[in-house]
């Protein structure tokens, strides 16, 4: 007797969401503290811990309805077999429009814009709500329904025309591989995040956004001198329109080798008008990620996990008992890709975990880092302002934090801070 492979699979989804939603249970608690944490007493007005109160509690509870619908709905697409009736109906359909359904890269294409669609309608109402009701009741949301149904079908369209190459390509390597297969599809995958990495900001980034340079002044100096003073070779200093979405604020780097650029949001500078040093502090923040290897040691281990990842489906793409376990007579590339997702689930979980863990280390350095170089204060404030003003949870439960934080909560960030002092002291 075959193992139930998918049975499984679901078996371990379902608690996995009982799981998350306990952590979901205990962060809800948390976020109807009260009182603000002892670490931001006298630091965060009681008039922002209540709005920041009121944000985290609208999103807390929009989180329970979004993830039981999901939960709900991906066990629904297992278990009626409606992955592999939707696959035999893509079929149907390059048949219908006169092509040839034996043809594995028209099937599958057939098949992903079939799931592109059902995608943007299942995530619609959700996106909605989210973006019109939650964001603009707390005065973050600045989209226009036309903007945001505008960015939609930008998406969309991109999704058309970079889908299809990759999709196609990916299929030939996994048909042509043979036994290093693994090492060409990681190798592919390489070469395609640096290229996207290094058009996304030049060629599609620019369809969303506005960059335009930061003018002339003490701030632009200022970033300018602590990136001389560090070697990081800053090529351009950008200031994007985030404003016209969101009054989330935000900075970023990116770039390869020497042609480096950092973005500001105009929310930040907006927020941090009356001292351009927590701008700066940020940066330093930022750039400190840099000069301690943070992204290069991030991107190995990512290419590590890709690389095992793809071996993993090498040695089970062929087992035919896993393609009958979720209904399917035939072993499709990209089914057989969306199975072993499936079936790694638990790993992924634990190394997400792993990374998180990781993430949250680096933050504290790159802390660090930027007091050592005397923006101890600016930071501090920097922090506060940006907690404040984007309405971050003050409140969070320890499990919740640890299991889900790519980046620690402001009181760890501020306790690290002055524990440092004391250590100086």
């Amino acid at each position: 007797m075959a193992f139930p492979y998918m049975e499984a699979v679901v078996g371990f989804m379902i608690l996995m969401y009982i799981f998350e939603t306990y952590l979901d249970v205990r962060q809800h608690a948390a976020l109807k503290l009260p009182t603000l944490p002892n670490t931001l007493k006298g630091v965060i007005s009681q008039e922002k811990f209540e709005k920041s109160r009121a944000y985290s509690l609208d999103k807390s509870h929009f989180r329970f309805v979004h993830e039981f619908v999901t939960i709900l709905m991906d066990c629904a697409i297992l278990l009626c077999g409606i992955l592999p009736w939707f696959w035999k109906k893509s079929g149907d359909f390059v048949a219908l429009v006169g092509l040839n359904p034996e043809n594995e890269i028209l099937h599958t294409l057939a098949f992903l814009a079939g799931v592109m669609v059902w995608s943007q309608i299942t995530d619609l109402p959700f996106s909605l709500y989210s973006t019109f009701v939650i964001e603009a009741r707390h005065d973050f949301n600045k989209q226009t329904l036309a903007l945001f149904f505008r960015d939609m079908l930008k998406g969309v369209c991109l999704s058309v025309i970079i889908g299809p190459p990759i999709v196609a390509a990916m299929i030939v390597i996994v048909q042509k591989g043979g036994p290093y297969l693994a090492i060409y599809l990681w190798a592919f995958m390489f070469v395609l995040s640096i290229v996207m990495m290094t058009l996304y900001p030049v060629l599609i980034a620019p369809l969303f956004n506005k960059f335009t340079p930061l003018p002339e002044g003490t701030l632009k100096e200022k970033i300018e001198n602590l990136a001389l003073s560090l070697k990081f070779p800053l090529k351009k200093l950008f200031v994007v329109d985030g404003s016209k979405r969101s009054s989330h604020s935000n900075a970023y780097m990116y770039g390869f080798f020497k042609n480096k650029r950092i973005v500001l949001y105009d929310t930040l500078i907006q927020q941090c008008k009356e001292d351009d040093e927590e701008i700066v502090a940020v940066i330093a923040h930022e750039l400190g990620h840099w000069k301690l290897n943070h992204t290069a040691y991030t991107f190995i281990a990512v290419q590590i996990l890709t690389l095992l990842q793809f071996g993993g489906y090498t040695l089970v793409r062929n087992s035919t008992d896993l393609f009958r376990s979720f209904g399917f007579d035939t072993q499709p590339v990209l089914i057989g890709l969306i199975i072993f997702q499936h079936t790694v689930i638990p790993l992924q979980h634990f190394v997400s975990f792993g990374l998180n863990l990781v993430s949250r280390s680096f933050e504290f350095q790159a802390d660090a880092f930027a007091k050592k170089l005397g923006y101890a204060s600016a930071l501090r404030s920097g922090l506060v302002k940006l907690q404040e003003e984007n309405l971050s949870a003050m409140n969070t439960d320890p499990w919740y934090s640890a299991y889900h934080y790519s980046h620690p909560p402001l009181v760890e960030r501020l306790a690290a801070l002055d524990k440092s002092d004391k250590k100086a002291d």
